[in-house]
């Protein structure tokens, strides 16, 4: 079975880059352009979820507060915001990683599959 990511981006050119990158990576991809579908595909139980700060209606670190109490999987933000009070606030509303834009898409695939293999190691012991 594949393992299903959460793409939430207000620019719709990132998303769809995204989404081209994970699927041709054989992920299943689920998509958000506001906090309140963010918030929505969050309760499909993804396998991990790629956040940026600065959805319209709801702020990135906003969501994943209130995510945390009821998902476990990776969250990572995808920013443009550099400063390292945001990064700090990024860890601290429940972040297993912060990646500034514009980055490498494949650097981001990299990350991403880290972050499932210690998560998948950690919660089933399997690698």
């Amino acid at each position: 079975m594949s393992e299903t990511i959460l793409i939430a981006d207000d620019e719709n050119d990132i998303v769809r880059l995204l989404q081209d990158y994970f699927e041709i990576n054989g992920y299943d991809v689920l998509t958000a352009h506001n906090g309140a579908e963010t918030l929505r595909q969050a309760e499909r139980n993804p396998d991990i979820i790629l956040l940026d700060v600065n959805l319209p209606d709801i702020d990135g670190f906003s969501i994943c507060t209130r995510i945390r109490s009821h998902v476990s999987c990776p969250i990572l933000f995808l920013t443009a915001r550099v400063e390292d009070a945001d990064r700090i606030l990024g860890f601290r509303s429940g972040g297993d990683d912060y990646i500034v834009k514009p980055f490498q898409p494949l650097e981001l695939v990299a990350r991403v599959k880290a972050q499932l293999r210690r998560y998948k190691r950690y919660n089933t012991g399997v690698e």
